[in-house]
């Protein structure tokens, strides 16, 4: 610790930490921008530290409240209700300047309460439907054509009585993944007063044709956490899964699977809309103005427009970058043309701090109606209830 602590002290460069919860090619990509970035800026390092989101945001608040943490936390928009009311990031007004601000499309820029707080890099962090194109040539695109697509291709190979492919699979006891269908029945997760507003019968409606998709039609698999989604997707033991943008390249889109808009359900007229929001970075309150200038620097580099491009094209996220935006190569890409159909037909993630808590309200009850141990009915009406006793607790 000594010999560590006198090295740490004979280092000049200024040190800038960032907080994140990229995964996968995105992580491996952020990675080499840093590098690039710290390479062409021998007075100073940037240091990451990735950790998953829920610890991410907890994490964060401990160490800013106490006066430490990251420099920089990079998040999505949900997260900044939290962060503000916790006051433990600062208003981007007071760091950046007009023409920072004027190359972002709006949704690239996450206000409230008259201030900006944080600063893209993409917009979406949304669901879509992916599909093997080997399988599928066409993915359905109302709830009806999902049932009959997923009944026609769910085998049984070999008559054993085990299902050997399904048609679609996802995270489906995870509430984030619930949200598509929840939309699609006509529900949401709080009022316009920020209420939450889930014991009804859409949510009843919603729960219910997801168990039916697994305990009536059997076509999706008995267990649908996210790793086993994943695997059996990669593995093409099922033709379609309900994921998100930072999946894309492992599932090899465009090449062997596609992007399409999550379905519409004909007995409502609603699409299946997934939450949509933007990813980017905001400053901790504890950073001090001698240092805004080298933040300045990194954050305009990190969300330029040479990164979104490269993010893009590599990944297939969607810019918020207006000159990248415009760029033929992103224009003609048929997985991002999809992307931004599906955000067309998405809805924003409330930023207020009663989200956090309306999630985790969510939680409990609605792994418990897909473990078996209670009715859809009665885990709406604990939805609401659990969401509501922790604003309560909450003092929201």
């Amino acid at each position: 610790m000594l010999l560590a602590g006198c090295g740490r002290s004979s280092d000049t460069r200024t040190h800038i930490r960032i907080w994140h919860q990229k995964i996968g090619g995105e992580r491996d990509l952020f990675h080499q921008f840093v590098s690039q970035y710290n390479a062409a800026h021998p007075d100073r390092v940037v240091e990451v530290l990735y950790k998953e989101n829920e610890e991410l945001r907890n994490l964060y608040i401990i160490a800013s409240v106490a006066g430490q943490g990251p420099d920089l936390i990079y998040g999505p928009a949900d997260n900044v209700g939290v962060l503000v009311t916790t006051q433990t990031i600062q208003p981007l007004d007071q760091i950046f300047d007009a023409e920072f601000f004027a190359r972002f499309v709006p949704q690239g820029l996450v206000d409230w309460k008259g201030s900006h707080w944080l600063a893209a890099d993409q917009i979406g962090n949304h669901l879509t439907l992916v599909y093997n194109k080997a399988l599928i040539p066409e993915p359905p695109k109302t709830l009806d054509g999902l049932l009959a697509t997923g009944r026609r291709l769910t085998i049984d190979e070999n008559g054993d009585g085990k299902i050997e492919r399904y048609g679609p699979t996802w995270n489906y006891r995870e509430p984030f993944f619930f949200i598509p269908f929840l939309t699609g029945f006509g529900g949401w997760v709080m009022d316009a007063e920020g209420h939450p507003a889930l014991d009804n019968e859409h949510t009843v409606q919603a729960i219910q044709f997801i168990l039916d998709l697994r305990d009536k039609h059997k076509i999706i698999p008995k267990e649908g956490d996210y790793e086993i989604a994943d695997m059996l997707f990669k593995e093409s033991r099922t033709a379609m899964i309900i994921n998100g943008p930072w999946s894309w390249e492992g599932y090899g889109v465009p090449e062997k699977t596609m992007v399409a808009p999550l379905p519409f359900n004909t007995a409502t007229g609603l699409w299946c809309e997934p939450m949509i929001s933007a990813k980017g970075y905001s400053v901790n309150a504890n950073v001090r103005p001698e240092k805004f200038a080298i933040i300045r620097d990194l954050v305009a580099y990190l969300t330029g427009a040479e990164v979104q491009e490269k993010m893009a094209t590599k990944l297939a996220t969607t810019p918020v970058d207006r000159s990248v935006l415009a760029l033929p190569a992103i224009q003609n890409n048929p997985a991002l043309v999809a992307s931004m159909q599906q955000i067309e037909h998405g809805r924003p993630m409330p930023i207020v701090p009663q989200m956090r808590q309306i999630w985790e309200g969510m939680r409990g009850p609605y792994q418990l109606v897909m473990s078996g141990a209670i009715t859809a009915k009665e885990a709406a009406r604990r939805m609401q209830q659990e969401a509501e006793k922790n604003i309560a607790d909450s003092n929201l």
